[in-house]
């Protein structure tokens, strides 16, 4: 979600400092190439096939648990067990 409100100002930002809608586009595409290349990154690490995926998958989930139990005014709960 953050990476979404970084893409409208930026996109925003493009926008007002070209011409017209198909140089904004590319300005944009040229300011967040890095940005996007490391969320692909990330998101592609985290969703490892096997073992090595399930632990770096669950392991956050369960820390998350653990310290927004001992200290909940610092640690929110995870997002996925407030779905469950």
């Amino acid at each position: 979600a953050n990476s979404a409100l970084e893409d409208v100002k930026i996109l925003s930002d493009c926008i007002d400092e070209t011409e017209n809608m198909k140089q904004a586009v590319h300005l944009f595409s040229k300011r967040r190439a890095k940005d996007s290349e490391t969320l692909v990154r990330i998101s592609r690490e985290l969703d490892r096939p096997g073992t090595l995926g399930t632990i770096t998958f669950i392991i956050p989930i369960i820390l998350d648990a653990i310290f927004s139990k001992i200290a909940p005014k610092i640690f929110a709960p995870n997002i996925i067990t407030m779905l469950q």
